[in-house]
């Protein structure tokens, strides 16, 4: 059997090299959590903005806690390295606005999503409106 042996700067020079090499990894791995749960909180922020245009039509008070209820929802349930999740719901006349800020050891996630309100119905009673006018004007 033979033996193999190792100069001892090898060894010193690997004892320097390995933690370099395992920080790499780390911010590699700690990167694909993030990218990942960014992701998966803005998707949920923009649904969560668009089921709020839904709700718009509604004659509640509580769109805000809806929306956010919904939010929670989307997220619960997923593996997620970001535990504690704020959300803000900014909801006015033209847009609903979701915010999420997400903090874990030094790492800040802040993703913001916005859907317009629409007014689908008024469009189609419009579109009625003006088929009827062209109608009598052309008679």
């Amino acid at each position: 059997m033979k033996r193999r042996t190792c100069k001892a700067s090898t060894v010193v020079e690997m004892a320097y090299l390995m933690p370099v090499v395992l920080l790499c990894w780390m911010l590699v791995v700690f990167a694909l959590f993030f990218y990942h749960d960014k992701s998966v909180i803005a998707g949920a922020a923009y649904e969560s903005a668009v089921m709020g245009t839904e709700l718009w039509a509604e004659e509640t008070g509580y769109r805000s806690a809806k929306i956010e209820d919904y939010f929670r929802e989307r997220i619960n349930g997923k593996l997620l390295f970001y535990r504690n999740v704020e959300v803000r719901i900014m909801v006015d006349q033209a847009e609903i606005r979701v915010e999420a800020e997400a903090v874990k050891y030094l790492m800040m996630l802040h993703v913001e999503e916005q859907a317009a309100v629409t007014e689908p119905e008024k469009v189609v009673r419009d579109m009625v409106i003006l088929k009827e006018t062209i109608e009598d004007a052309a008679r």
